[in-house]
């Protein structure tokens, strides 16, 4: 149904010269694009109370914007007029799967970078307004035209609060200034100013990708601490002798926290558990899944598959190797690097990658877990 994005461009360039670094357009990345939603679809899942969505209007008589959230009601569309405001919904990823074949286009860059996919419907000269975000972000046109023009990175003017929750900037320089059509996809790497304006009603996809950021790796760790047996270092001060204080914060207490966390931080196994752990869990989580099969009907001859949509991860520890999909983790064998590569790769793996020998097939326990969790199917 698509041609491939990036086939006009190697990949290895565009991840070398332009991921995390620069702005990009690529003209007809897909030559046909499906309509996933239409208008009235999108506009149903912002009536869901567990859908995340947004209404974004500009007032042109005033000069002003305006944002309210979901869930949203029927009658709420009706009294909006024909131009000027802007319906968007995140997560589709998450309510409709058959979206994850757009998702898949994209699996030279790390799942669990992935944020989530936002669809958003605009009527003529709709649009949110001169803005930057903090994660990279592959905007494609799908219904109808946008006008959109791109700054330079790290040149974006400071953010201005507008109303609350909506951020926008003021005017900047465009290094891209184009019309998107149907198919065409334009890259904007983290904290690049862009404007995007709808040209009659359209419909746009935005592939989000987060970035991890400081704070909330402390927030994971001190959670982690908290629910840990194994860290529980009090401040220890026998060196007080003296009656003597003024309640000034004290050298010792520094150095104290200091080496505490330095500690920490030369432990990389607990880091990686921690990161890895977090990091595959997906935005909302997955919708309950059902087994399609019984570990005992795998054959030699079988190949297994995870599903589409999983957020995953995996590290070495020591003689093991920890599959984090989900926020759950399973373990398996080192001798099964390649197997698990595979998977985790969302590959076809052959079930003949976990023989121990050339006459048994071996089912490692974890192996069944994912089975019964539904997360693995079967393939030709």
């Amino acid at each position: 149904m698509y041609c491939q994005p990036f086939s006009h461009i190697d990949k290895q360039d565009f991840l070398a010269n332009y991921w995390h670094k620069k702005p990009c357009l690529f003209r007809n990345a897909f030559s046909t694009f499906p309509n996933y939603l239409s208008a009235e679809e999108l506009a149903g899942l912002s009536l869901e109370d567990d859908i995340e969505s947004r209404l974004i209007q500009y007032d042109t008589n005033e000069n002003r914007w305006s944002m309210e959230h979901g869930p949203f009601e029927q009658q709420d569309f009706t009294s909006l007029g024909n131009s000027h405001w802007t319906l968007l919904v995140q997560s589709v990823d998450s309510w409709v799967t058959e979206t994850h074949e757009l998702l898949d286009h994209f699996s030279f860059i790390p799942k669990w970078r992935f944020d989530d996919l936002m669809i958003s419907y605009a009527t003529d000269q709709g649009g949110v307004g001169p803005h930057f975000d903090n994660f990279d972000v592959f905007l494609i046109q799908g219904v109808g035209k946008r006008h959109w023009r791109v700054g330079q990175p790290g040149k974006a003017n400071r953010q201005q609060e507008v109303i609350a929750g909506l951020s926008q900037m003021k005017e900047f320089e465009a290094v891209i200034d184009v019309e998107l059509s149907p198919g065409d996809m334009l890259y904007v790497p983290p904290k690049t100013a862009h404007w995007g304006i709808s040209l009659g009603e359209s419909i746009g996809y935005s592939v989000g990708y987060r970035t991890p950021e400081t704070r909330q790796l402390v927030t994971l760790l001190a959670e982690y601490l908290q629910e840990s047996s194994n860290f529980g270092e009090f401040f220890d001060d026998k060196y007080r002798n003296s009656a003597a204080h003024n309640n000034q914060c004290e050298e010792q207490l520094i150095r104290w926290a200091q080496t505490q966390l330095q500690m920490l931080s030369q432990q990389p196994e607990l880091l990686t558990k921690i990161l890895c752990q977090q990091l595959s869990q997906s935005k909302l989580g997955l919708l309950p899944l059902e087994n399609t099969f019984n570990i005992h009907s795998i054959s030699e001859d079988s190949a297994i598959k995870l599903i589409s949509g999983l957020t995953v991860i995996w590290h070495l520890e020591k003689a093991q190797i920890i599959l984090c999909i989900e926020g759950e983790q399973f373990v398996f064998e080192k001798y099964l690097i390649t197997a698990i590569e595979k998977l985790a790769n969302f590959e076809a793996c052959p079930i003949k990658l976990f023989k121990k020998s050339p006459n048994t097939v071996d089912f490692p326990e974890d192996l069944s877990n994912l089975v019964n969790r539904g997360y693995v199917k079967l393939v030709n």
